[in-house]
């Protein structure tokens, strides 16, 4: 019997438990402590015997009270901390009070536990998890009756969850997670929360979501596996994400402009180099030869010279209107155009190109049209859409410049050739401003490449678009839209 009560006082002293024993009216009637030095233990003679509300302190005693309410109601056993200050320090206790059954005379065990060291790693935790500069949130997983996930609920969010994402505490709490996310990502957040509680590795995405106001949030999430459920920390990379849209923008204006420099040394190195050598090579003839000639030689070469001089000086235009918009910010003048009368003074520029090729040139604009644009950029759009109307155009033929009047104020203006038409690759081509694309004209014409990227480029810089309709041999259509001039405009 010696041995057996040496054993159990050899256990007893090995935990750093208080025990007590109480009957039913609160009174110690036993009090076992551990020799480990802890400041709360005292002699047996200061409790045993005496009801715990007058030796222990207000607020345990309140909480004993409680807990011998919840006892004597059914309950087996009740939890519950308390702290102390002791010698100028907090000391914290965990402390479980368990009925012990006898129908005659029940008593009551009482044990405490000094838990300081682990309720200030608690604290310190508590203290990281509610000044991280990151949200963090814990989910707690759902299972249905087969014991599969089928859910994931948020038990706990620290301030910056609050700050991140403008929603409360009391808003967030309890809600499930694909309540929380936006709609096309709630599959995919599941998927994530799955994977981590599945494998135990933790995953890494980004997020982006949106507020009732429309401004768009980007997040750095990332997911780890916390007991049965998942611990979430997400930065706001909202900032880095437009600084890198701006980057990424600034990348593709470098690469477009690269392009365009490309295209423009081509156009210099071949195009104009071409157009130039082949005006000096008739000049070398008519100079080499002019005793030789006769005058309707001579004749037939000047007239040979002037095309090849036009299409020198229309290349120029081209490159130099082009050039401007390309490597300079071109600013959009927006002024009340009268469109018939714009359109006959650039008329009046390619009327001799014309009339070499003899093609006819229609304006069919009526005179009630008002336009609200840029009146150099609408002269080269269509300069340039008529110059090209005129190179595809068999002798003889005619070009048709109409509009009229379209939903949505909006002017519809339309030049229609006659001439050799496209197919639907060579439409796809003439359209694709990162190409450069060009071809002869029916007299063997060339061009720049450049035109028609000028007009595309203006067109939308004035607000409309650009469209074309074309068959093999059936002539070609280029459609464009602009604002319509009306008392709003200005």
């Amino acid at each position: 019997m010696v041995i057996m009560i040496n054993q159990l006082q050899s256990i007893i002293d090995a935990f750093h438990d208080l025990l007590f024993v109480f009957n039913k009216d609160g009174v110690i009637e036993d009090y076992i402590s551990t020799s480990h030095g802890d400041d709360l233990i005292l002699d047996r003679e200061t409790f045993i015997g005496k009801n715990y509300r007058d030796v222990l302190p207000p607020q345990v005693s309140k909480k004993l009270d409680q807990a011998f309410n919840k006892l004597d109601k059914g309950k087996e056993q009740y939890e519950f901390d308390y702290s102390l200050k002791l010698q100028g320090e907090k000391q914290w206790y965990a402390a479980v009070l368990s009925k012990i059954k006898s129908e005659d005379d029940p008593k009551y065990l009482g044990v405490v536990r000094n838990i300081t060291e682990r309720k200030n790693k608690e604290i310190l935790l508590q203290e990281i998890f509610n000044n991280s500069p990151g949200g963090i949130g814990i989910l707690q997983t759902i299972r249905d009756s087969n014991g599969q996930v089928t859910d994931f609920v948020i038990t706990q969010i620290n301030k910056s969850v609050e700050l991140l994402t403008g929603r409360t505490e009391q808003e967030l709490l309890g809600q499930s997670i694909a309540a929380v996310v936006s709609e096309d990502f709630k599959e995919k957040s599941l998927d994530h929360c799955k994977t981590v509680l599945d494998t135990g590795n933790p995953v890494e995405f980004q997020y982006r979501r949106r507020d009732e106001q429309g401004r768009e949030f980007w997040f750095h999430v990332k997911l780890a596996k916390y007991r049965d459920g998942i611990i979430g920390n997400f930065l706001a990379i909202t900032k880095q994400k437009k600084a890198e849209g701006k980057l990424a923008e600034k990348n593709e204006k470098l690469h477009d402009l690269n392009q365009q420099k490309d295209k423009l040394f081509s156009v210099l190195s071949h195009d104009l180099k071409n157009a130039i050598a082949g005006a000096k090579g008739v000049y070398d003839i008519i100079l080499e030869d002019y005793e030789k000639l006769s005058k309707d030689e001579i004749f037939e070469y000047m007239k040979l010279l002037s095309q090849r001089t036009t299409n020198t000086h229309e290349l120029l235009e081209d490159l130099l209107d082009w050039s401007r918009h390309q490597f300079r910010e071109v600013t959009t003048n927006f002024e009340k155009l009268h469109l018939v009368r714009l359109t006959e003074e650039t008329l009046n520029i390619v009327e001799s190109h014309a009339e070499s090729k003899k093609v006819d040139l229609v304006n069919q604009i009526p005179d009630t049209i008002y336009i609200h644009a840029d009146t150099n950029m609408i002269k080269t759009i269509i300069r340039n859409l008529l110059t090209n109307g005129i190179k595809f155009s068999h002798p003889g033929g005619k070009i048709i410049i109409n509009a009229e009047k379209g939903k949505d104020q909006k002017i519809t203006v339309s030049i229609k050739d006659e001439g050799i038409g496209m197919d639907k690759e060579t439409l796809e081509k003439v359209m694709n401003k990162n190409t450069t694309f060009t071809s002869q004209g029916t007299n063997g014409e060339k061009g720049s490449g450049v035109g028609l990227d000028l007009c595309i480029d203006f067109i939308e810089k004035n607000r409309g678009k650009i469209w074309v309709d074309s068959m093999p041999g059936e002539g070609s259509t280029f459609n464009f839209t602009l604002p319509e001039y009306s008392a709003k405009s200005s």
